[in-house]
């Protein structure tokens, strides 16, 4: 860990050891240490090693009322690029082999090992020290069970970011020209525009709700800090895809779905229709009923995943790695097809499946 204090000093690094943020791992005979929470000016996930560093992807804040939003942030033009509904990656080569790292600084074998299908890593070849930061959307994730209705099967890469090797973001406009360059597959976008422009920026907010996208980014031509804000329809599959896990989760996570969907009917002068509200209803109270009656009769709350790698021992590495999260994942089956492994496995939900039962058994609670 010699490395380190090449980016900390040895006060930094006392300190970070007793707040338990540094944890070292070892890839390929490399040893990494990834920092699990932010400190100073380096992100959360951010990754060292002996002969670089990895920045951390910073959060983007999120606003509620769109208008208002972009008239107190953005003084200069701005870009509009999609937000994807997947889970973040950052790519980077390391001894001339390309890995990915997840939010939190782990490598993600599953990501490692579909790289040559996700980009062109050509890329590499000119800029060996860029990080290429991005969100694997699709059906195929190990992560998500949400449906993507606009991905068919497996998944798909779609670049949004782009840090130098001094941890510098480039501009939007140069990083619009090198992803081109070499035909990596960027979120859609649109602009530059301006704060005059918010009627045509609310209309693609609203074409995206109808395509069932995210919601959208908004990027200062400048050095501006990035906002971040979402559609109608996203809220609603937010809570169909995980009020299953109501017991999983934080109440936060669902009363702020509820509560960006009001903000946004607000704003937009849209009123709730009985579709929606009755879609709301399934989701709120239906889903964990279901959930609810399977714990009864004697079952776990699980999610099953299909995915697929090129190589075999991805497998372990991929369920172990999902293990750490504490949610039990169980391998069902691996099957060759063609050039790649089939994979199949479930996770199963310990603590949620658990509070669930001491309910049923009448175990009294403070809330």
């Amino acid at each position: 860990m010699d490395f380190l204090e090449s980016y900390l000093t040895q006060n930094d690094i006392t300190i970070l050891k007793g707040r338990e943020s540094l944890h070292a791992y070892e890839f390929n005979g490399t040893t990494f240490i990834r920092l699990s929470q932010g400190y100073k000016h380096y992100q959360r996930g951010t990754v060292f090693y002996d002969k670089g560093i990895i920045p951390g992807y910073p959060r983007i804040m999120r606003i509620l009322h769109l208008a208002n939003g972009i008239n107190r942030y953005f003084k200069d033009k701005f870009y509009i690029e999609e937000k994807m509904d997947g889970y973040n990656v950052r790519i980077a080569v390391i001894n001339a082999t390309p890995i990915a790292f997840t939010r939190g600084g782990f490598i993600c074998p599953f990501t490692t090992d579909r790289i040559s299908d996700l980009i062109n890593t050509n890329f590499f070849n000119e800029y060996p020290e860029y990080t290429v930061c991005g969100e694997v959307v699709g059906p195929g994730s190990p992560y998500n069970t949400e449906d993507i209705p606009y991905i068919d099967e497996d998944v798909a890469f779609f670049a949004f970011d782009l840090i130098d090797e001094k941890g510098n973001h480039l501009s939007a406009e140069n990083r619009y020209k090198i992803f081109e360059r070499f035909n990596i597959q960027q979120v859609k976008r649109w602009g530059p525009f301006s704060a005059s422009d918010i009627d045509t920026v609310k209309n693609i907010v609203l074409e995206l709700d109808r395509d069932s996208r995210e919601g959208i980014v908004i990027k200062s031509v400048s050095d501006g800090k990035p906002v971040k804000y979402v559609t109608l329809s996203s809220c609603l599959r937010d809570l169909e895809a995980t009020t299953h896990l109501i017991t999983e989760l934080p109440a936060g996570f669902f009363m702020q779905r509820i509560l960006r969907a009001v903000f946004l009917c607000h704003e937009f002068a849209i009123p709730f229709s009985n579709e929606y509200l009755i879609s709301s209803a399934k989701a709120l109270y239906i889903i964990p009923g279901e959930t609810l009656r399977a714990v009864a009769g004697g079952k776990n709350i699980k999610e099953f995943f299909n995915v697929k790698v090129r190589n075999k021992n991805t497998v372990d590495k991929l369920i172990q790695h999902l293990n750490r999260s504490g949610v039990r994942t169980h391998l069902a089956s691996v099957e060759k097809s063609g050039d790649y492994y089939k994979v199949k496995f479930y996770k199963i939900y310990i603590k949620g499946t658990k509070e669930l039962r001491h309910r049923l058994m009448g175990k009294g609670f403070f809330d």
